[in-house]
C-alpha cells in the first residue's frame, strides 16, 4: 500500500521530535476514492470475485473474502421461515 502526502507550510507548523528524530504524523487526509478496502493491513482481499461475502480468520488474524460459510462459531439468525 502507498501513502501520498504533501506538506504545506501554513505558517502554523508545530512538531515533535523523539530521540531517534523521527517525524510522526498525527492526522491523515485521505482523499475519497484513493483508499480500498484491501489497502487495510488486517484485510486480505485476494480471491474476490462476484458473490463473495467478508468473514473474520481468528486463526490468521485478518478478514477474509469467501464463497463458502464454514465456521462452527457463526450463527445466523434470519427470522421466521
Amino acid at each position: 500500500m502507498g501513502i501520498k502526502a504533501k506538506v504545506r507550510n501554513t505558517g502554523k507548523l508545530k512538531g515533535k521530535a523523539n530521540a531517534q528524530q523521527e517525524i510522526v504524523a498525527t492526522t491523515v487526509k485521505i482523499q475519497a476514492g484513493e483508499l480500498r478496502l484491501g489497502d487495510l493491513s488486517d484485510v486480505n482481499t485476494s480471491g474476490q470475485s462476484d458473490g463473495v461475502m467478508m468473514m473474520y480468520d481468528g486463526t490468521a488474524g485478518e478478514y477474509k473474502v469467501t464463497a463458502q460459510i464454514e465456521n462452527e462459531n457463526l450463527n445466523i439468525i434470519g427470522g421466521t421461515y
